[in-house]
């Protein structure tokens, strides 16, 4: 799978808010860091959180390599008031969400990945 067109991200966008209405904002960020598209609340330095979403994925990588082939299916960075989910789209891309801290975001993966696979 290539990376989402806008109009895939926003249909993508559509269906997990209707899953979880949790979902506060949505960003899809290049492996190289930039952020390609974003839907609601989600940054305030666009450039920051690209590049630093692009280097979380990478160390979830190197570490998971090292876990008996382990592949990353997402990360999840939390604090007091947010929760930040990131999901792999294929291997040029990782799709962020941005939702209340109490979220629980496993199930929320598991619908980004089933969805994923129908681009």
């Amino acid at each position: 799978m290539g990376i989402l067109n806008q109009d895939m991200f926003d249909d993508l966008y559509a269906q997990l808010g209707a899953i979880s209405p949790e979902i506060q904002g949505a960003a899809l960020i290049s492996n190289e860091g930039a952020v390609i598209f974003q839907e609601g609340e989600t940054i305030v330095d666009q450039h920051l959180i690209g590049i630093a979403g692009a280097a979380i994925m990478r160390l979830a990588e190197h570490i998971s390599s090292g876990l008996a082939e382990c592949p990353a299916q997402e990360i999840s960075i939390r604090c007091d008031r947010y929760t930040a989910l990131f999901v792999p789209v294929g291997a040029d891309a990782l799709l962020m969400l941005v939702l209340s801290a109490e979220t629980d975001t496993r199930p929320l993966a598991r619908a980004v990945r089933s969805r994923l696979e129908r681009f």
